[in-house]
């Protein structure tokens, strides 16, 4: 079974329908983070969904329970991706009032560290147990949520692919010209790319995403 692909941080029509066509399993849009300068509104996000047949996924952080189940209402997406600092306590009351998939963003340390798999495999359990439908494996950066372009560590991302029971995908710095070498060194369920795929931040570039998702799907 070829690897699953998520295009995230859509922020155009023309995009979105270029990662669908290309073999996208999955198209991310970031909804309601100021700092981002790929968040959308939940307006701008629901035209967006509207053009996709790739299953949709919306990407945000930092609010409430009521906020988050009023968000899926409105969008209804196929997951709900968090990337903040949420608890395993909110994933469990989540999931007892959403029907969709959730999915909570891990940040790994970059490739130039070295770190224990322990606390992160816990973490993991944590949120599985919680609820959690899907973890992405992403870069840690100071107050940053992710499009930095920076690689983690794919040896830790290894290891948690291989010791998780919960589907895994790996993120962080993922471009077409690595995406075969990650695919290959983490076995992950699936890949997530952003800024890799970018012209600027928001603004991709369509022969970036069919590489991308050829390359990715014929890694294994």
């Amino acid at each position: 079974m070829s690897v699953k692909v998520k295009i995230c941080g859509l922020t155009r029509t023309e995009d979105l329908q270029v990662a669908c066509e290309a073999g996208a399993d999955f198209c991310g849009v970031v909804v309601e983070v100021p700092k981002s300068p790929r968040s959308r509104t939940r307006e701008q996000a629901k035209l967006l969904f509207e053009k996709a047949t790739a299953a949709t996924v919306i990407v945000t952080r930092s609010k409430s329970l009521d906020e988050l189940v009023e968000l899926i209402r409105f969008l209804s997406p196929f997951a709900l991706q968090l990337h903040g600092n949420e608890a395993p306590e909110l994933i469990a009351a989540l999931r007892g009032r959403v029907s969709c998939q959730i999915w909570k963003a891990l940040p790994l340390p970059p490739a130039t560290e070295r770190a224990s798999v322990k606390p992160f495999l816990e973490q993991i359990q944590s949120f599985a147990k919680a609820g959690c439908d899907a973890f992405v494996l992403d870069t840690a950066t100071a107050g940053g949520f992710g499009g930095t372009g920076e690689v983690a560590s794919w040896e830790l991302a290894a290891d948690l692919v291989r010791l998780s029971d919960v589907p895994c995908f790996l993120a962080g710095g993922l471009t077409p010209e690595n995406v075969t070498e990650a695919v290959i060194a983490v076995k992950p369920y699936g890949v997530d790319v952003s800024s890799g795929v970018e012209n600027s931040p928001g603004v991709k570039d369509p022969e970036k995403i069919r590489l991308f998702c050829q390359r990715a799907k014929q890694s294994l």
